[in-house]
């Protein structure tokens, strides 16, 4: 076995055992086999270059990215946490029928319909085309 050589000012530490079992844990969701072995090995490397009160905070970083990694590895895009955060929701008093904005639309062809400004929730129509609605949209529609 031939040792490398270190970077010029690099020096080394004793890993300690915490972040080594955080280092485990961060490759343990890596697909089994080589590929774990080797991130493994690796990360094991990079926490030999740290101090030690700052291995820890290193070992936590490797471990927040661990699902990032595996992702990467296995060739599979996962959706950025913050376009999940960002993704616009149903507004609450849609979400819980209390109240919608009802406004006119038109579908492609030109028929016309009533659904909410906000959720997009179209209203339903009663019994011989006459919308269901109430005063508050006017006396509601009667239909032809």
């Amino acid at each position: 076995m031939t040792r490398r050589a270190a970077l010029p000012g690099t020096t080394w530490t004793r890993v300690l055992p915490w972040p080594a079992r955080l280092v485990r844990l961060a490759t343990h969701t890596l697909p089994a086999g080589t590929v774990r072995d080797r991130y493994r090995l690796e990360f094991l490397a990079e926490l030999a270059a740290v101090p030690g009160p700052h291995q820890t905070r290193h070992a936590a970083g490797i471990l927040t990215h661990s699902l990032a990694l595996r992702s990467a590895v296995r060739g599979t895009q996962v959706a950025p946490l913050e376009e999940a955060m960002t993704a616009p929701t149903k507004p609450l008093l849609c979400r819980t029928n209390l109240h919608h904005h009802w406004e006119w639309a038109h579908t492609r062809d030109g028929e016309r319909y009533i659904r909410c400004a906000r959720c997009l929730k179209e209203k339903d129509s009663g019994a011989g085309g006459r919308w269901v609605g109430g005063v508050s949209m006017g006396g509601g529609y009667t239909g032809p």
